[in-house]
């Protein structure tokens, strides 16, 4: 069973789609499920969840918090973590409201936490494959995983509609968050998809600047 792990709506600023529209794109590409990882924001993955069921698909509450050293993806959740923290503080945090810590395309340059934020301080795994990385960014966080010995995720870190399940986390059997968030836990899924073509990464650049630009220089 597939799900895509993370995706932004439009209640992240560099979003598109609603939450409805996501999750019918979900259905037509054949996932089981997916969280919507907003940045700094759950609202999306709230609303996405009112309707989720009815649709068939397993939907997991999910955020993507700006600490101070890098983005955290975390799970679990039913309110937002404030953003601009440290990596520890962070974490500490989403344990403590129930929810799972995971480390976010963490070579990326920028955003990504890089091995020396992640290592000791309670991540529950690391995004080993991002749909928004170059392959060569994800064969780094596969390694760092392996060398953390933590579990490893997929998500295609969507922003608009046709890139949905270009990544995703394949998990043998899920009916419920709890599901999923136990198996990520346990250390039981797999990576699956592919990374972003040379092609796509230079346009991702040229948008990504342009937003940076658009925000007055100032990080998500």
């Amino acid at each position: 069973m597939k799900l895509d792990l993370h995706i932004h709506s439009r209640f992240s600023r560099d979003g598109t789609a609603s939450p409805e529209e996501i999750l019918r794109r979900c259905k037509d590409v054949g996932l089981d499920g997916c969280s919507i990882t907003d940045h700094n924001s759950i609202e999306g993955s709230l609303e996405a969840c009112e309707i989720g069921a009815a649709m068939g698909l397993t939907v997991v509450r999910g955020i993507e918090i700006s600490s101070i050293n890098g983005h955290i993806l975390a799970y679990g959740l039913s309110a937002p973590v404030q953003r601009g923290l440290s990596v520890s503080e962070t974490i500490r945090r989403i344990h403590a409201a129930g929810g799972i810590a995971v480390a976010a395309h963490p070579t990326r340059f920028g955003s990504g936490l890089g091995e020396a934020d992640i290592a000791d301080v309670g991540f529950d795994a690391v995004e080993i494959l991002n749909g928004g990385s170059s392959g060569r960014g994800n064969r780094r966080a596969s390694t760092i995983a392996a060398d953390l010995k933590l579990p490893g995720i997929g998500g295609s870190d969507a922003h608009k509609i046709a890139e949905i399940g270009r990544s995703f986390t394949v998990i043998d059997e899920f009916t419920s968050e709890a599901d999923v968030i136990r198996s990520v836990v346990e250390g039981r899924p797999e990576a699956s998809g592919r990374s972003r073509s040379a092609g796509e990464g230079l346009m991702h650049a040229i948008e990504a600047t342009f937003d940076w630009t658009r925000r007055g220089f100032k990080r998500l």
